[in-house]
């Protein structure tokens, strides 16, 4: 039995609210070492870069808060002396510089106000994740908030879920636009459509287990081919985590998720023991709902009510201050109905905003600090903690992923939609293995120095085919990532997002200054196609769920082609014998046709894979490294894999 089972044999994580007390009254150097852990079942962490001084983690299902609520975590958040909080994957906000002193008055003040911070560590079910938007957008199947609330009725506080063999997360979404990062949850709830019994279609949910991005890498959710009502997807979700419960494994933590047992037991069995727990068979899983795209839902949308808009705001890697908090709710209030939601993207969403409201809202000081037009680099930027706070932490990833974002925009300047996520350790809390570009944090060895360094992955993606990210480099020094990554930004083959309309559309003008007065929106924050009003034509509006006006969606995509043009260029590939570029000094060709073709899916790996080759980098050969001493493209050497290769069982790759 590992130290943990053993702490919670002889003691119920949630037992230690009756201690707190106490804690507070003799200080936090009483604490002893399996109190500090049982304390994470009421959401407090003992933080080592911040001895004396704790985080607190607080819920909120499908991240929907008041203005009052926000009000209370600024007020907590200022009265710390160190005013700021984090925005985090899970939809929750961490609070900082707590001291044990306070714990007990500030679970109390959160409980009166309708949050929690219960079980949002250890082994417990987390955060519940959900689309942002739930209830707002036109094309959602359905809305999952009550859902949420509904099954974070059944576990909280219940001691029945406390016990858990390793942490649980778990996403519900009626949103077709992948927005959750479902397919790396234990449970994932997907928009669904079945038979009814009268010929008509049922909205409800496919159901897929056994995602995970720490412990050992990436491994994809299952399908356990079910389909599941939105009434019933409550208690599934409860039962499946009993079955966890009662069968998971839990001899190594590191091989304690769900997904183990997944690959012990196989779907079809796990599915027959759901069934018995329920106690009825479960329906044969339903036709997928969701689209080929993906929204961030960061910008100007239009909500299914008329004459009102959501506006998502980016904020830099999650980082708010208490007066950005108090600004928010100020907003909210103002514009909106006195309701915020955060988002698995580190952002902020403000629903309810009317149409007559929103040139005014555009105007408003605090859109310049969280703007809703972001940069493609910024918009797609998400971070860890890092070693501000975090006790795992290799690097300090917030400061490192904003100063790579000004780099970039100096450097680069406009770029295609592009999403950098960085982890500052193996657990991948800030998702890597999703993103177009991965970095995890490392150490690494620099003329006798370690510095700080990162993997590089690439190629990540969620959705109806998801696709973990593959790690093309080892033991980049953080200086020189800048170098590093510039070449492949500027040719990485990432296509526009363009998603059909799923209903008519319907002009909105966006009044206020000059930079955005007239500019025309449709459902989904886009122009419609056309002329615009200086009578260019308007094929930046396939900018589409940018969700922002088309005065910031930046120029039409210069090598869009048609079918005549695409054809000429196969002609074109087949008179030279079909032979593709191989030489560094061809590299840049090789990526602007990536750019022309819009290559997506598995061409846009195969692209990077040749590459690497192009780099000096065969695959098959191992994962290279960067050397630090040496730089630019003849800094490659082949590491040392030892006996098992490149893609021995210990390679991510395997």
């Amino acid at each position: 039995m590992n130290k943990t089972e053993a702490l919670k044999t002889e003691k119920d994580g949630l037992d230690i609210q009756e201690d707190l007390v106490r804690f507070a009254r003799e200080g936090w150097k009483t604490i002893g070492d399996d109190d500090k852990e049982r304390l994470k079942w009421v959401g407090v962490f003992m933080r080592r870069p911040t001895p004396g001084h704790f985080m607190m983690r607080v819920r909120m299902p499908n991240g929907i808060v008041t203005t009052d609520q926000v009000r209370l975590l600024a007020q907590i958040t200022r009265e710390s002396g160190r005013s700021i909080a984090d925005i985090t994957t899970r939809q929750q906000l961490q609070l900082r510089w707590v001291t044990i002193e306070r714990v007990p008055e500030i679970i109390a003040r959160l409980e009166a106000a309708g949050l929690s911070s219960l079980q949002t560590g250890m082994d417990n079910i987390r955060g519940i994740i959900g689309c942002p938007a739930t209830g707002l957008t036109p094309g959602e199947l359905i809305d999952t908030a009550p859902i949420a609330r509904e099954f974070q009725r059944i576990f909280l506080g219940n001691k029945e879920f406390t016990n858990l063999p390793r942490k649980f997360n778990v996403t519900i979404t009626g949103c077709p636009e992948h927005c959750t990062s479902g397919e790396t949850q234990d449970i994932s709830m997907t928009p669904a459509l079945a038979s009814g019994g009268d010929g008509d279609e049922i909205a409800g949910f496919n159901v897929a287990v056994g995602g995970k991005q720490g412990s050992g890498g990436p491994t994809l959710a299952r399908s356990l081919d079910a389909f599941v009502r939105p009434e019933e997807a409550a208690a599934v979700c409860a039962a499946i985590a009993l079955v966890y419960r009662d069968h998971g494994p839990r001899e190594s933590r590191s091989k304690a998720r769900l997904a183990f047992l997944l690959a012990e037991w196989g779907a079809e069995r796990f599915r027959k023991e759901l069934e018995a727990r329920l106690e009825r068979p479960l329906p044969r899983a339903g036709r997928d709902a969701r689209g080929a795209t993906h929204s961030d839902h960061i910008g100007v949308f239009r909500q299914r009510e008329p004459g009102l808009n959501y506006v998502g705001l980016k904020t830099p890697v999650g980082r708010v201050t208490a007066d950005q908090l108090d600004a928010l709710a100020r907003l909210a209030d103002r514009y909106g109905r006195g309701e915020l939601r955060f988002m698995a993207s580190q952002d902020v969403l403000l629903p309810h905003v009317p149409d007559t409201m929103l040139g005014d809202l555009t105007q408003e000081p605090l859109l310049k600090e969280l703007p809703y037009n972001p940069s493609e680099i910024r918009r797609g930027l998400v971070s860890c903690t890092g070693t501000d706070f975090c006790n795992l932490a290799l690097i300090d990833t917030k400061t490192r992923a904003m100063a790579l974002a000004n780099q970039f925009e100096k450097d680069i300047g406009k770029t295609r939609p592009i999403s950098v996520r960085w982890s500052g350790c193996p657990a991948s809390c800030g998702n890597h293995h999703t993103a177009d570009i991965g970095l995890q944090g490392c150490k690494v060895k620099v003329d006798g120095k370690i510095v700080d360094g990162v993997h590089v992955f690439v190629g990540g993606r969620g959705g109806n085919d998801p696709r973990a990210a593959m790690r093309i480099m080892e033991d980049v020094p953080c200086d020189e990532l800048p170098e590093v990554l510039e070449r492949l930004v500027r040719f990485f083959p990432r296509p526009e997002r363009q998603a059909p309309p799923t209903e008519p559309r319907h002009e909105l003008r966006v009044p206020g200054h000059a930079r955005h007065r007239g500019t025309a929106l449709s459902r989904g924050g886009r122009r419609p196609r056309g002329r615009a009003e200086d009578g260019r034509t308007a094929r930046r509006g396939r900018a589409r769920d940018r969700g922002q006006p088309v005065a910031h969606a930046g120029p039409p995509d210069p090598g869009r082609r048609g079918a005549a043009s695409l054809a000429a260029a196969r002609i074109r590939r087949r008179r030279r014998g079909g032979v593709r570029p191989r030489h560094g000094r061809h590299l840049g060709r090789l990526g602007e046709r990536g750019h022309r073709r819009g290559v997506s899916g598995a061409g846009r790996v195969d692209q990077l894979r040749r590459r690497s080759r192009a780099l000096r980098f065969h695959p098959a050969r191992g994962l290279p490294s960067w050397r630090a001493h040496g730089g630019g493209v003849d800094g490659w050497r082949q590491p040392d894999h030892g006996a098992t290769g490149a893609r021995g069982a210990g390679s991510p790759l395997a």
